[in-house]
């Protein structure tokens, strides 16, 4: 008797909740642990029904309990699933600030001699600190993770920035190239057009001369001088000189001429005179765009250009734009599969400026299109392309404060549509430095 005394004292102190209940849900015993939580001693609630203490838990008490005296086994909630099953408080024991109660709950059978149940204990750990610091670690491992996509998404914006600058200084050195190209071809092609152009009138007065001797020879009538042309004639085979004389020169102009058009067109697309920002034709940009990807162009598409006559001047960094233009229309050429057809429309709309290039290419599938403008993105085989034409083209026009979009069906071509604002607030700038 001495030792059912001592351990119902030892169960009555115990730091955890134990209710003892019978078959009918009624409280037969429950310990300080209930007693001191709920304000309520067992004198109070010996013989009442659980089911009607507890009302918002009363399904889930009947249904644990009911299984523990059918199946003969202890069934357990914890509180990830089921935080609080009792209506307790606990408290922090750092900040000792009362909150609810983070329960472990188990119900075990109690046996009787006949090996059958007679009634079912039920024990309440408080897990309350335990889930504390359980969430504050999936917090911490949340925001972990949180600064983890944070840091990625500036490693991602670092390489964008770093594959500008380094896209920037290859468009200065074609700038610097361009620049060289100018002074040591301008100055020998200069003297070369210039020599045949003198040539080109000296020789029309020697062909003249020629012509007008060989008719004096003819009226003299003098057999000896006659013969003498004749041969001449034959022998130097005169009659075809004197005509492919002149289409030779010819030929060596135009040919000066297109070296200094090529020459003026890597000018006019690096701008080597400035690459601040300027008013600029962009009409004049995508000619000299389409010049320097002449070869590139002409077996693959047919160039179509609609520009509307008489358009303002752009405040803009009219490089940037040209390499917008130079990836659009590279793209568009490698796009075709046969021989296809590339269209450039120019205009202004309201207070824009818009340039659309459309090809009728292959087409974009839905499922890249929302992700061409994304850092490395390609369709492209290994070695054909970065990825970065479309994303460096993107944030270029951004800078400029427009919008770059694309429209495309498979099977039919794609169409990207640039629109550029023509009154530039101090935002574009600054923007352009800002990056």
């Amino acid at each position: 008797m001495q030792q059912q005394s001592l351990f119902q004292h030892v169960v009555t102190q115990l730091s955890i909740g134990a209710c003892v209940v019978d078959a009918n849900y009624r409280i037969l015993f429950w310990n300080d642990f209930f007693a001191d939580r709920l304000q309520l001693p067992l004198s109070a609630v010996e013989g009442q029904s659980i089911l009607e203490l507890f009302p918002q838990q009363a399904a889930f008490l009947k249904r644990k309990i009911n299984s523990v005296f059918v199946l003969k086994n202890a069934t357990y909630s914890y509180w990830e699933q089921r935080p609080a099953v009792f209506e307790f408080h606990s408290s922090r024991p750092i900040t000792g600030e009362e909150c609810q109660m983070y329960q472990n709950v188990e119900i075990y059978p109690i046996f009787a001699d006949d090996n059958e149940v007679s009634c079912a204990c039920i024990t309440v750990h408080d897990m309350t600190v335990t889930a504390s610091y359980q969430q504050e670690l999936v917090r911490l491992t949340e925001t972990l993770e949180q600064e983890k996509q944070q840091q990625q998404q500036l490693i991602l914006k670092l390489e964008q920035a770093q594959n500008q600058l380094l896209q920037s200084e290859k468009m200065a050195a074609i700038g610097q190239l361009a620049a060289g190209v100018a002074h040591e071809i301008n100055n020998p092609v200069g003297f070369i057009f210039s020599n045949l152009q003198s040539l080109a009138d000296y020789s029309s007065k020697m062909l003249k001369a020629i012509e007008v001797l060989g008719k004096m020879v003819d009226k003299t009538a003098q057999p000896s001088l006659t013969n003498l042309k004749t041969d001449l004639y034959q022998r130097l085979n005169l009659a075809f000189l004197l005509q492919d004389c002149p289409e030779l020169i010819n030929e060596s102009l135009d040919g000066a001429r297109r070296v200094m058009e090529i020459v003026k067109s890597l000018k006019d697309f690096s701008h080597v005179d400035s690459q601040d920002w300027q008013l600029a034709d962009v009409s004049t940009g995508l000619d000299s765009t389409l010049r320097i990807l002449q070869n590139e162009l002409k077996y693959k598409a047919e160039v179509i250009k609609n520009y509307q006559p008489n358009l303002p001047q752009l405040y803009c960094q009219a490089m940037q734009l040209n390499q917008v233009f130079m990836n659009l229309l590279v793209n568009a050429a490698q796009a075709m599969e046969g021989f296809g057809r590339i269209t450039i429309d120019l205009y202004q709309q309201e207070e824009d400026l818009l340039v659309k290039i459309c090809d009728s290419g292959k087409g974009i599938a839905p499922e890249h299109l929302k992700r061409i403008f994304e850092p490395f993105f390609t369709t492209k085989a290994v070695g054909e392309g970065t990825g970065l034409g479309l994303s460096l083209s993107y944030s270029i026009i951004h800078r400029h404060q427009g919008s770059l979009q694309v429209e495309s069906e498979v099977g039919k071509g794609s169409c990207f549509t640039i629109r550029l604002p023509l009154h530039q607030t101090a935002a574009g700038p600054a923007l352009a430095r800002s990056l």
